[in-house]
């Protein structure tokens, strides 16, 4: 498997194992602006806007989870916390598979 990391500020393409990332994703919808900088940054394109509970209310969401590199660069486009990294890794891409973002309102 291809992939792309950055070195000295450019982009290389090198070869990884096919492991698990030994971090994922967690979206906190309650943090999230829905400005759509974490999407842009995916250098899979698996993060894509997904309409919560609440209509017309979107937030990033994955469906392909074991495409995930655990590389974090969602995380760091956002700025207001809605996308951590964590070490829960299979109870992350489970949350991504089996939930809807969900945004509690008072």
């Amino acid at each position: 498997m291809t992939s792309l990391r950055e070195e000295d500020g450019h982009e290389t393409a090198r070869k990884e194992k096919c492991t698990a990332p030994a971090r994922m994703p967690w979206v906190s919808p309650q943090n999230c602006e829905g400005c759509g900088q974490c999407v842009n940054r995916c250098p899979r394109g698996i993060l894509s806007m997904t309409e919560t509970n609440v209509a017309d209310v979107y937030v990033p969401w994955m469906k392909q989870v074991d495409k995930c590199l655990g590389c974090g660069l969602c995380a760091d486009a956002c700025v207001m916390g809605g996308i951590v990294m964590t070490a829960y890794v299979e109870m992350a891409k489970k949350r991504f598979l089996t939930k809807r973002p969900t945004v509690y309102q008072d």
